[in-house]
């Protein structure tokens, strides 16, 4: 076997350890259990924002501010009390990756928002953009981790589309969208921690 070959069979042997720990580490930390929880916490947050633009016809930027940094918060909430304490040991690189990976999502979409408000739209006109970056973001995970996210990039896109031509019901899609994908997620990690079994995913 040559030295390239040796190479590339090291590398996928290695890419498969690393999906097994991750897989372990989602199992350890209740993974699919925050995902549920914040899928229906983001559907009760967007739910409110389609309230107050609908009902209301509120459109002040701060009050919709305050409810995402609500829900942010009460994200971290939810991995914290799923996932109880942490272990101190060093962060796995495809924990790194799915991190940074979302970290730029949310600041992709903060900045959306920012530009919203300076150009002075009534309604999120950028709005649909923000299911873009979110459907991105899964072609990286579906690249990375598992064809399976490959479903979560078709539902954000038509999303996006969606919000798009209608952009009045826009908090509405974005809520249903990201329901359906956080519980596909969720589900499918809460079925793949049973699968593993207690003693194989404990540390």
């Amino acid at each position: 076997m040559s030295k390239t070959s040796e190479t590339v069979v090291k590398l996928e042997i290695s890419s498969a350890d690393q999906l097994l720990e991750l897989s372990r580490l989602a199992a350890r930390r209740n993974w699919g259990w925050s995902l549920l929880l914040v899928g229906w916490l983001h559907l009760l947050a967007f739910s409110f924002c389609y309230y107050l633009t609908i009902v209301r016809d509120y459109h002040d930027a701060s009050g919709y501010l305050a409810i995402w940094l609500g829900e942010l918060a009460g994200m971290w909430l939810i991995f914290r009390l799923c996932g109880g304490p942490r272990i101190a040991d060093p962060a796995q690189p495809l924990e790194l990756f799915i991190r940074r990976v979302w970290i730029a999502y949310f600041l992709l979409a903060f900045n959306l928002g920012s530009m919203n408000t300076l150009r002075g739209h009534a309604l999120f006109e950028f709005f649909p953009a923000t299911a873009s970056f979110a459907s991105f973001a899964f072609i990286m995970m579906s690249l990375v981790l598992s064809w399976r996210f490959f479903a979560a990039v078709v539902v954000m896109y038509a999303s996006s589309l969606l919000m798009a031509a209608n952009l009045i019901h826009a908090y509405l899609i974005f809520a249903l969208a990201w329901w359906l994908v956080l519980n596909g997620i969720g589900v499918s990690l809460i079925w793949n921690q049973r699968r593993l079994g207690a003693d194989d995913w404990k540390p």
